[in-house]
This record gives structure tokens, C-alpha cells and sequence, in this order.
């Protein structure tokens, strides 16, 4: 049965485990607490490396190793481990044993057939439920501090598209750094009023969903267990599982209770509940600090006698800066590709600037706008 799997998908779980033992020993060095959970968890990873590399060679004859792209990606998860605080990174490792534990759940379908490779799969998912748990308790009480750094996230890179896209547009034709830089202003304090309202009233809803979730979560435990695999089962192929392979690992994980509830809460509930007031507050404050790489260049400007194209060249690379960096914050909160993540948000950035320029200079051309 194991060589209905792949070689490809077997080098790709060996190297996510490399990569992961690499983390956690980097973060051991970082930790000033559990150092040992960082040592325990380092080793868990590296015996689920040597599985896959043994399965690999049993299956294929090929021997799985530790190449020049690897270390690369190695490299450069150590380096967003540096840049970051250690609360952000083991939000991102928790995420990742989340994704680890479902796509070896897709696996458990191809191997049901052979006992003993089900049940090496099968505590492998067991340990990565366990790691997820492990950091979602060493997290506890960082919840609310994430969810604030994610307001902030979220208002600073509304701001950095809308402003920046705003003062490019009016530089093409307006000759005024001043002029231009008041208008950002302008459009930044408006903009603040309308993220707050925004984000209060959301966050009030969220709320509002969090503890009915929690609620009706707590009755199907005690009186419903039934409903509560059948909410996991949804979830779960929602996240890319094959019905089968659900009906597997929640079948697998009911032996152990206190894992099945895990699951429950970390997969059917993701969000948090949060201040309304402080969300507000928070992604007001940061819409206005996202403008301020757009809008203070022409303001300096005004006083250097610096063009307004040029000047709006050096606003779009501030802001690209400040885009690649909280891409980069983006992606390791939320578990997804993070320099992808950061590229995008550059991308963007000089998308919408180049658009809303393009627009400016068509006015001027054809309609003889110019101030």
C-alpha cells in the first residue's frame, strides 16, 4: 500500500519535519522559558524525518536528503524567527502543525489498507495535535496582544494602498508637494473615522459569534458528542480533507477525548473575542501611521523644492518597505507563505500607484488638468 504514495509528497513531509526541527532548535536559543519543550519538540520532528526518509527508501530506494534548496528555506524561516518577536513565531508553528496534522489525515485514506503504516501515520498525527496543543498553551493569554497586532497590521496596509494611491494620482497632476501632502492629510483623518466605526461594529459581531460558537460547543460535549464530530467533520473538509480521510482521523482521535475537543476548538472556532474599544482605537492609530511614509515626503519636500514626481517616487519606496515588512508580519500570523505574502504586498502597492498615476497623466493629457 505505501507505494500508492508519492515520492514528491514523501520529500515534502520530510522536508516540512526538517524544516520544523530547525525552528524549534533555533527557537530553544531565543526562549528564555521551556527550553526543554523547544528540545522535545525538536526530537518528535526529527524521529517523523526519519520516517519518511525510511519510508522513501523502502518504497523507492531513494534516500532523502538535506539539499542546497532546503537549507535555503531553512535559512530563511530562521531569519523571519530573528526579525520577529517569539510570540508572533509560535502563533506561525502552531499554525503549521495545524496544516501538518490534516495533511497527514489525507494520508491515513491511502494507507488505511496496511495496519502497521496506518498506525505509524496515525501517531504521527497524534504527535503534531500534541505540538499544536503545546503551543497553543504556551500562547494562552498572548491571544488578545495577537489580535491587537493584527488590527494594526490591517489598518496600516489599508492605508498604505489608499493614501499612497491617492497622492500618486494627484502628483501627476498637481505641482504642489504641499497641495498634495494636505490633501494625504486630509484624506488619512477622514479615512481614520471610517476604519474605526468600521472596526468597532465588527469586532462587536464577532464577539457576538465567538461565544454563541463557544456556547453551543460546550452543550454538544456534555449531551451531543455526535453533533460535535459531525461540526469537526464539516470543518475539516473545508480545510481540503476528502470526506473519508475526516471520518478517519476523527475516528482515530475519539480514543482520546481531550484531543477530539482539541481539535474542536483550535479547527470549528479560530477567532478570539476581543475589546471593541481597543480594535478601534488600534486600527485608527495605525491607519494614520500607515499614511505617514505616503504623505510626509511631500511635506519635506515643499521646504527642499523638490518636484512632486520625484518626491512621489520616494513615497512609493517607503511604503514598498513598509508593505514587504508587514507582509511579512502578515504572513507569519496568519500560517501562510510568508515572502510570498510580503511580494504581494509590494505588488500592490506598485499596481495601485501605478494605476492611479496613469489615471492622473490621462487627465492631464486629454483633458488639460493641471494645478
Amino acid at each position: 500500500m505505501g507505494a500508492q504514495i508519492p515520492l514528491k509528497l514523501l520529500k515534502d513531509f520530510f522536508e516540512d519535519e526538517i524544516i520544523a526541527m530547525s525552528l524549534y532548535k533555533f527557537m530553544k536559543r531565543k526562549s528564555r522559558e521551556k527550553k526543554e519543550v523547544f528540545d522535545k519538540l525538536a526530537e518528535m520532528e526529527i524521529g517523523h524525518a526519519d520516517f519518511w526518509r525510511t519510508l522513501a527508501e523502502k518504497i523507492y530506494g531513494t534516500r532523502l536528503k538535506v539539499g542546497f534548496k532546503l537549507r535555503l528555506k531553512i535559512i530563511w524561516n530562521k531569519f523571519i524567527a530573528l526579525i520577529t518577536p517569539l510570540t508572533f513565531m509560535i502563533n506561525y508553528l502552531e499554525l503549521g502543525e495545524r496544516g501538518a496534522y490534516i495533511e497527514y489525515s489525507n494520508l491515513l485514506e491511502t494507507v488505511k489498507g496496511d495496519k502497521e503504516l496506518y498506525q505509524s501515520v496515525k501517531n504521527i498525527i497524534y504527535d503534531e495535535i500534541e505540538h499544536e496543543g503545546v503551543f497553543m498553551d504556551m500562547i494562552l493569554g498572548e491571544k488578545s496582544r495577537l489580535t491587537k497586532i493584527k488590527d494594526a497590521i490591517y489598518g496600516m496596509t489599508d492605508s498604505l494602498v489608499e493614501i499612497l494611491a491617492l497622492v500618486i494620482g494627484l502628483a501627476s497632476v498637481i505641482a504642489s508637494p504641499l497641495t498634495v501632502g494636505l490633501a494625504g492629510l486630509i484624506s488619512a483623518v477622514g479615512g481614520t473615522f471610517s476604519m474605526t466605526s468600521g472596526a468597532y461594529l465588527s469586532s462587536k459581531s464577532q464577539n457576538d459569534l465567538y461565544e454563541g460558537a463557544l456556547e453551543e460547543i460546550k452543550i454538544k460535549e456534555t449531551l451531543a458528542q455526535h453533533l460535535l464530530e459531525r461540526d469537526l467533520k464539516s470543518a475539516l473538509i473545508e480545510r481540503g480533507l476528502t470526506e473519508e480521510s475526516a471520518e478517519l482521523l476523527i475516528k482515530a482521535v475519539k480514543e482520546k477525548p481531550e484531543i477530539l475537543g482539541n481539535l474542536v476548538r483550535s479547527i470549528v472556532i479560530e477567532e478570539t473575542p476581543t475589546n471593541p474599544k481597543e480594535v478601534a482605537s488600534t486600527t485608527g492609530l495605525y491607519y494614520v501611521l500607515g499614511a505617514l511614509p505616503a504623505i510626509v515626503p511631500f511635506f519635506i519636500a515643499e521646504f527642499l523644492g523638490v518636484p512632486s514626481i520625484t518626491v512621489a517616487v520616494i513615497a512609493v519606496v517607503l511604503s514598498s518597505i513598509v508593505a514587504f515588512l508587514t507582509g511579512i508580519f502578515t504572513g507569519v500570523l496568519s500560517g501562510i507563505d510568508v515572502k510570498r505574502k510580503a511580494i504581494e504586498n509590494v505588488l500592490i502597492i506598485v499596481g495601485a500607484t501605478a494605476a492611479t498615476y496613469l489615471i492622473g497623466t490621462a487627465a492631464k493629457m486629454f483633458l488639460g488638468i493641471e494645478i
